[in-house]
């Protein structure tokens, strides 16, 4: 029987999923969708040999599932289900749009501060060299004002010793 000229339920949603049908850009733009990336093992298609989806076939069912047409066809999927399929791949191309974007603002971002460190270091290094210089100055000025105190209070000690002789 011609999907077309079919009158029970399934005769929209045939029309809706059939790649040649007069609906085309429900599918149109899932199946125009390349992915960004490479798959890695993580990704939960990594084997697949075949991408998700299809670009429009000279076959009547047209394929959105990979496989054989007859096999697992979108003609027998629920239009909402399809629909929700088609929403979610959309979904998820935009998250990883929105993920690469995100990388790739790190990855700027990463650069400057690196840049920032490199220009920065040798300053660091500089006022490291200067604070171990002030606080070995500093030492020895400690040691200078007890070198004197003690002199000066062996000087007082005199000083008294002589005022008590005469």
């Amino acid at each position: 029987m011609d999907p077309k000229n079919e009158t029970s339920p399934n005769a929209a949603d045939n029309q809706m999923l059939n790649p040649n049908a007069e609906n085309e850009d429900l599918t149109l733009p899932l199946e125009s969708i390349q992915p960004l990336h490479k798959r890695s093992a993580s990704d939960s298609l990594a084997f697949v040999k075949e991408p998700y989806w299809h670009a429009p076939s000279s076959s009547a069912q047209g394929r959105l599932l990979g496989g054989a047409a007859g096999s697992s066809s979108a003609s027998h999927m629920d239009p909402k289900k399809l629909k929700r399929l088609i929403a979610n791949r959309a979904s998820a191309q935009k998250s990883r749009l929105r993920r690469v974007e995100y990388v790739d603002k790190l990855e700027k971002k990463a650069e400057f501060l690196e840049a920032t460190a490199s220009l920065v270091s040798p300053r660091v290094t500089s006022e490291r060299k200067k604070r171990m210089m002030l606080l070995k100055e500093n030492a020895e000025l400690k040691q200078k004002i007890e070198f004197y105190d003690k002199l000066l209070e062996k000087q007082d000690g005199e000083a008294a010793m002589l005022n008590i002789k005469h």
